[in-house]
């Protein structure tokens, strides 16, 4: 099956974990991540899936055609930079999460409203805002 990032986040899976995973894994590996596999966790909105990778955790979470979230127990630009190729979008922001773990998020809408939700949030330590264009879609005003 060709897949890519239409097949998973530009249009809503079917909620069946095993065509999630053979979606997301062959996409991943399409990618040279040949040693990630992904495990299906959440077959519905939001998706999630965990795995690891050479020893770190690795998590996803999305919303199909709305925002994507990697969580990984130790920073991994190398990793975020497949994930930016797979989606074909720039990252949002990235902070440490309350556990540690850092976090990337990609946002169809360019993350401003996240980025005001979560500013000032000690829950949020190192907070980056990797985005500042303008949103992909209209905002409908």
């Amino acid at each position: 099956m060709a897949t890519s990032s239409r097949t998973w986040f530009y249009s809503t899976p079917e909620p069946r974990p095993y065509y999630i995973e053979e979606r997301i894994n062959t996409n991943l590996w399409k990618n040279r991540l040949q040693g990630l596999y992904m495990s299906c966790t959440q077959a519905i909105s939001p998706i999630q899936m965990e795995g690891n990778w050479h020893g770190i955790l690795v998590q996803f979470e999305w919303v199909p055609g709305d925002y994507f979230v990697l969580r990984t127990s130790e920073e991994r630009r190398d990793l975020m930079g497949v994930i930016r190729q797979m989606l074909m979008l720039r990252p949002a922001l990235a902070y440490m999460d309350e556990l540690g773990n850092h976090v990337v998020e990609w946002h169809m809408d360019g993350g401003e409203s996240r980025w005001k939700e979560i500013q000032g949030s000690p829950a949020f330590q190192g907070l980056e805002r990797l985005r500042k264009d303008k949103p992909l879609l209209p905002s409908g005003k």
